[in-house]
């Protein structure tokens, strides 16, 4: 077993370098383990010629069980295997049979599969669950709490890509990119005038990191005004020059442009309502990177299908979309869809398997880190 790890982690199991323009220009883990890496593959190999108390102590390492790749199609699975390797964590592919079981398993990894009673029943020895995404509504969180088990995410590992793909979608209904683009393969050229962003009132619903990133970007492109609303206030976007409004719906009858940036709970559930969208004028855009479910999804579907505003969606209620839903017959002119991809690019996808990778170690350091419950 040593010399087969030593194979593993001294050949094409090497971490993939950290991409250029690195955040914060600090390599991440999958980079700074390089070196690393060697290290743990030239003590394995030389472990391998005295097989016995050291074959022994690599079958100590903590077992962790990958239910999803953390940095899902950015980095190769084997590469992430091999990194954890690096730092003495065996690692487990679930399988997904529904009576598989890891006795001996400390943590487990989940990006977006549901951790349940049942699940967790099924691996005694579990004292982490690391979500390698910034929301946990997937986890049962009381039931890791009757067992002891603590819960870690990632938060802010995707803050910037979900901040533009915000404005991806603002500009595509301010200007109608997608039916443009349709206009010009079918041969035609003449187009109506759009919109500018410029002079527009921008309201954020949620003033974290990614309500801040956004208020930042709409301040760069001139937006007239930045209002917010939140239970708590940000000196930060104050510091911008926005404001604060009393209500959701000062936000809804006042802002242009509405952008949700509120993590899902049972409070945020629901929470643009029906009654609130149909205070927004047929020219209002609302903007949802968040999660589906914090809107009320039947009542915006029923709202544009009349044409009473615009939208522009990453997430939905329920995910994959159904192929008959009727949101995907709604005119291009009034919805633009994408595929909950917010988060999916290679940068944040990297920082997010650094993230969950220090999640576990500094939990079984006794040292833990970004614990949500």
């Amino acid at each position: 077993r040593v010399a087969r790890l030593a194979a593993h982690l001294a050949g094409a199991l090497a971490p993939a370098p950290a991409p250029a323009g690195q955040r914060h220009g600090r390599p991440g883990l999958a980079a700074w383990c390089t070196a690393g890496t060697a290290a743990a593959a030239a003590s394995t190999a030389g472990a391998a010629a005295r097989e016995g108390e050291d074959a022994a102590a690599g079958a100590d390492w903590p077992i962790v069980v990958m239910l999803e790749s953390p940095a899902e199609d950015a980095v190769p699975p084997d590469a992430v295997e091999g990194t954890f390797l690096a730092h003495e964590l065996q690692v487990c592919w679930a399988t997904g049979a529904a009576d598989e079981t890891h006795a001996t398993a400390v943590a487990m990894v989940t990006v977006k599969k549901k951790i349940t009673a049942n699940l967790l029943d099924r691996h005694p020895a579990l004292k982490l669950v690391a979500v390698a995404f910034t929301g946990y509504d997937h986890v049962d969180l009381e039931a890791c709490r009757q067992r002891g088990i603590a819960v870690a995410n990632v938060p802010d590992y995707s803050t910037d890509g979900t901040a533009e793909l915000c404005f991806g979608l603002i500009f595509s209904l301010l200007r109608h990119i997608p039916l443009a683009h349709q206009h010009v393969r079918a041969g035609k050229w003449t187009w109506p005038p759009g919109s500018e962003l410029a002079g527009k009132a921008l309201g954020m619903i949620g003033t974290g990191h990614i309500g801040l990133r956004v208020a930042e970007i709409g301040k760069a492109f001139k937006c007239f005004k930045l209002l917010g609303y939140d239970i708590e206030r940000n000196a930060k976007f104050l510091q911008l020059g926005g404001e604060y409004v009393l209500s959701l719906a000062s936000l809804f009858l006042h802002a242009d442009i509405l952008i949700v940036g509120v993590a899902l709970t049972e409070e945020t559930r629901g929470l643009v309502s029906h009654k609130l969208m149909k205070l927004l004028r047929p020219d209002s855009i609302i903007i949802n990177c968040a999660r589906g479910a914090i809107i009320d999804q039947d009542a915006m579907t029923k709202l544009l299908q009349e044409g009473r505003f615009r939208a522009g969606l990453d997430v939905y209620e329920v995910e994959p979309l159904p192929a008959d839903h009727p949101l995907r017959t709604i005119p291009e002119s009034h919805l633009v869809t994408v595929p909950h991809l917010a988060y999916k690019c290679q940068e944040s996808l990297r920082r997010r398997s650094d993230e969950t990778l220090a999640n576990i170690l500094a939990f079984l350091s006794e040292s833990p880190q970004n614990i949500v419950s």
